[in-house]
């Protein structure tokens, strides 16, 4: 259990031991900034400075820690030269005010204490952190992650300093325009919750195939996140970069990011399920463009690409089969029984909760080969309780074990299926568009929790703009 020492000494342990070293230390005489937000820049323009200026305002001054790197396997030094250059040719701040139009666009400079950055507005400060030029091109294989590990590293430094007041590390990408309530939205997570996860949408840019892409890309996402909720997992959550906030203490508890490629998201994440709450935050969404990228070797770009190379975008194998998220589902139902019976096969407990007999096979062979004799003894041998017994399960059956469970049954004969051929398929899980007034809605919920969710109309299937707002009504996004 997290308390307020431990979690003490798990800051000055991260601090110690696990943070990047090199970084700008500072002595700060009063906290500058309520809230902070990094952001990795790769190849941005200087167009970035126009947006981060629009950054919404908190309860009190944001710091962005802007973070300029390139992997080693761009051999261009002028992959960030606008950006730099933008910045670089900032003049002084003199008694000038941020909101003013300055010579070329320049952004004034102010100091804080002994930190100088850029005022975006009358609220914002930016501070550069030229990590290529500092520490030369990143490693391919660190890539994105030890850019946002570097970033939220600084910040926690600097909280722990006294520099910045909140507790929240925010993290975004730099394609990303945040709403209005961004740090609203923030206030409303649990106050035991470790993490949360923004709404997200991606607007339509001026390439019509890249933006049909992008929406098929996005609606993968959310079959992914809609199959877990219906096999009620704790591990039913998005996982993007761009919208993620970390509470400190948790990030120290976890070593923060990874440093890898891509995917330091999920990883992340997947850690800090571990450790306590995810919020799936409501409201209005972070916008995201829709365009082409190479900036990492998989994610969003990279598959983006894959599908606009398909022959047809819409034939594209996107979704796992839903029968996938029945054997989950039956899996973790059957925990009770797996707590209690331990002569039972695992096949006979699926059978038992509905799964068919060849799948409740294949299942139960990608169980043996991801251990779980061995996890599920220790599970016993740990927990005088089924809750602890179920807590313990889901410690080793994480989002990662669960991803590599639903991969197996996809090679095992349950391929990954397109759009349209994913309408026939049972289980529907996507949602049916709300009727009911949204407090109303609400409260049936209340009476029914982790209700399953029921198909929608087969003639809005093949609408992807329609679908896609039917799942951010589903979850209460706008």
């Amino acid at each position: 259990m997290r308390t307020a020492t431990r979690d003490a000494v798990a800051l000055r342990r991260y601090l110690q031991r696990h943070a990047e070293t090199g970084l700008p230390e500072h002595v700060f005489s009063t906290p500058h900034w309520q809230q902070v937000l990094v952001i990795p820049a790769y190849r941005e323009s200087s167009a970035l400075l126009e947006r981060l200026a629009q950054l919404p305002e908190g309860d009190g001054r944001t710091l962005v820690i802007l973070v300029l790197n390139r992997p080693d396997s761009d051999t261009d030094p002028l992959a960030n030269a606008g950006l730099r250059d933008a910045l670089a040719h900032s003049i002084p701040q003199q008694g000038r005010l941020p909101q003013e139009r300055l010579p070329q666009g320049r952004l004034p400079q102010a100091m804080r204490d002994t930190v100088p950055v850029h005022c975006l507005n009358p609220h914002t400060d930016l501070y550069l952190y030229d990590m290529e030029m500092l520490r030369g091109p990143t490693p391919g294989a660190q890539g994105v992650g030890l850019a946002r590990k570097t970033g939220c590293d600084i910040a926690l430094q600097w909280m722990a300093a006294g520099g910045i007041s909140g507790q929240w590390l925010c993290s975004t990408d730099a394609d990303a325009t945040l709403p209005t309530a961004y740090f609203a939205q923030l206030e409303s997570a649990a106050p035991g919750a470790v993490a949360a996860v923004f709404p997200f949408r991606h607007m339509p840019g001026d390439d019509a195939a890249c933006t049909h892409a992008t929406a098929l890309y996005e609606l993968r996402l959310h079959h992914y996140v809609l199959g877990l909720e219906y096999a009620n997992s704790p591990y039913a959550f998005h996982t993007l970069g761009s919208s993620l906030a970390i509470r400190a203490n948790a990030y120290a508890h976890v070593h923060g990011f990874p440093k890898r490629a891509g995917a330091e998201d999920f990883y992340l994440l997947n850690k800090l399920a571990k450790l306590g709450a995810v919020a799936r935050l409501q409201g209005d969404c972070i916008e995201l463009q829709s365009r082409h990228s190479s900036r990492v070797p998989f994610g969003t770009g990279p598959a983006v690409a894959a599908i606009m190379a398909a022959e047809h975008a819409n034939d594209a194998a996107l979704f796992y089969h839903p029968q996938c998220f029945e054997a989950l589902a039956a899996l973790l139902a059957s925990l009770p029984a797996l707590a209690a019976e331990p002569e039972r096969a695992i096949a006979g407990l699926l059978r038992d909760h509905g799964l068919h007999a060849l799948l409740a096979r294949h299942a139960e062979a990608a169980l043996d080969t991801l251990g779980i004799a061995a996890a599920l003894a220790h599970c016993r041998r740990q927990s005088s309780t089924a809750a602890q017994f179920q807590r313990h399960f889901h410690q080793w059956f994480d989002g990662f074990r669960t991803l590599k469970f639903i991969h197996a049954l996809r090679d095992a004969g349950w391929p990954s299926c397109s759009l349209r051929e994913r309408e026939g398929l049972a289980p529907q899980l996507w949602p049916q568009p709300k009727t009911k007034p949204q407090s109303q809605r609400h409260n049936q919920l209340e009476r029914q929790p982790e209700p399953r969710i029921q198909p929608l109309a087969a003639e809005g299937v093949h609408n992807i703009e329609q679908l896609l707002r039917t799942l951010h009504q589903h979850w209460g996004w706008q």
